[in-house]
């Protein structure tokens, strides 16, 4: 009875490991596959494993295009491993996945919980067929770079754009053995991103911490995460000299060799005319000047007042054109038969200190018709909140940034002769011999004097970025 017991035990052992051979023969991939289909024909090296297009499109690749660019000049290869075995940097790679939060990027962008599955699997059983977990840390690599340079949800102008990063750049980083070095290499390098990005760290760190309030912690992370992010979107760095302008600050600063050299509160757009984020240069300025009143603001705001007051029109300044900017008598017109749809002139404010402009306007090229200028209201900038205009900036210290501009202008204007100007009190253009860079931005985190100042989201722009930095 015994050596029957046996004698089935051995049977059933050999049927079950023929089992097995077949299933796991079953399981590699086929020899003829290529990556990139009939176009495209690549082999990837270690044990002819290879993979076509369907699969790869299978794998949910971020940054396919360049996947595939990079093994078409690596000569199809494997680049995480050697001889069968995981080279060290794939785990270098694997720990950034797993530290992206610390960069302000989500770690499910990069598919980290399949890339811990694979990795555990290799260990366990020492696959021969590693195609999967390599391309997927190429593609980690790709994107992580391409999101650090970039951001990960900024407006691109094709969409060839959001899927090109050079090959080369892996390559390097590979042969160097210096996956977090390369990758952090495409981060921007300004004060303001490294700041943001220290704290993040030190968040993520505290968080765990029974004495931090976890609803405010995620609420700051949150924050740091979207101004990381805006960082990520400007082309390069800022220029020598420029003017910033960041609208949940209120605050405009003037920047030379990156010191501010003069600062001033700001009126911004309200939330129902929200001042644009653009960047341009302020070219030329004027002195006491005119006001054209945009139609929407003449038709919705100030033609209801002109009907129910008939003095409020000489009382504000106001001058009414027509279309050949012809200065109209407003004696005869009956204002009753007009309303927004048949209005047929536009109104000009005139100049003096009672200008909805102040006393002077700073021009720059731009395609929403804003300005930045002084102001006849100067009380506002005693608010804290200052979201209040109609989308144009309104400067506190407009007249001291007008001599600012002129001087080291030796051949046009100088100070001198703008304070003759400023005296005499007419319309006067002032080119600005140097144009000045300017930003108008929108960040809700800010470093100042070594710490982290969070502003309100005015116009809940950072509500709509987190889901889209975050996943």
């Amino acid at each position: 009875m015994r050596k029957r017991v046996t004698y089935h035990s051995a049977v059933f052992i050999a049927i079950l490991m023929a089992a097995v051979m077949v299933v796991l023969n079953s399981c590699k991939p086929t020899a003829g596959h290529v990556l990139g289909g009939p176009d495209d024909s690549l082999e990837i090296g270690v044990a002819a494993t290879t993979v076509d297009t369907t699969l790869l499109k299978e794998y949910g690749l971020s940054s396919t295009s360049s996947v595939l660019e990079f093994y078409k000049d690596n000569g199809a290869s494997l680049a995480w491993f050697s001889d069968g075995n995981l080279l060290p940097v794939a785990d270098s790679m694997l720990q950034m996945v797993r530290e992206a939060q610390a960069y302000g990027l989500p770690p499910e962008a990069y598919k980290l919980a399949e890339l811990e599955v694979l990795r555990n699997e290799l260990l366990a059983f020492q696959f021969t067929t590693p195609d999967r977990l390599d391309i997927l840390l190429t593609d980690a690599f790709i994107s992580m770079a391409r999101h650090l340079a970039h951001g990960i949800s900024r407006p691109v102008a094709s969409s060839l754009e959001k899927d090109v990063i050079d090959a080369s750049l892996l390559s390097e980083a590979l042969a160097k053995g210096e996956i977090r070095t390369s990758l952090e290499s495409q981060e921007p390098c300004g004060e303001q991103y490294l700041a943001l990005k220290k704290e993040l760290k030190n968040l993520l760190r505290r968080q765990l911490s029974p004495k931090v309030d976890p609803a405010s912690a995620q609420s700051q992370i949150s924050k740091l995460n979207v101004n990381l992010e805006r960082w990520r979107w400007e082309a390069g760095p800022l220029p020598e000299r420029y003017v910033f302008i960041n609208i949940p600050a209120y605050q405009l600063s003037v920047i030379e060799g990156g010191e501010a050299v003069l600062q001033s509160k700001v009126i911004v757009g309200a939330k129902s005319t929200p001042t644009p984020v653009l960047e341009s240069s302020i070219w030329c300025f004027t002195i006491y000047p005119y006001w054209t009143v945009p139609r929407s603001i003449t038709v919705r705001e100030i033609l209801p007042k002109m009907k129910a007051d008939t003095g409020y029109l000489s009382r504000h300044l106001y001058e009414v054109l027509d279309h050949k900017s012809n200065v109209v008598d407003t004696k005869a017109i009956d204002w009753s038969l007009y309303d927004e749809n048949n209005f047929p002139y536009y109104l000009r404010q005139k100049e003096g200190r009672e200008n909805a402009l102040g006393i002077v306007k700073f021009r720059f090229d731009n395609p929403y018709g804003v300005y930045l200028h002084d102001t006849n209201a100067p009380k506002l900038f005693s608010r804290k909140e200052r979201a209040l205009s109609h989308g144009c900036i309104r400067m506190e210290k407009a007249e001291e940034f007008a001599y600012y501009l002129v001087k080291n202008d030796t051949v046009y204007n100088n100070p001198l002769l703008l304070e003759q100007y400023f005296r005499l009190k007419k319309r006067t253009e002032i080119s600005v011999i140097q144009p000045i860079p300017i930003y108008v931005r929108y960040f809700t985190a800010w470093e100042e004097n070594g710490k982290i100042v969070y502003y309100p989201d005015v116009y809940n722009k950072d509500r709509q970025l987190v889901f889209q930095v975050m996943l």
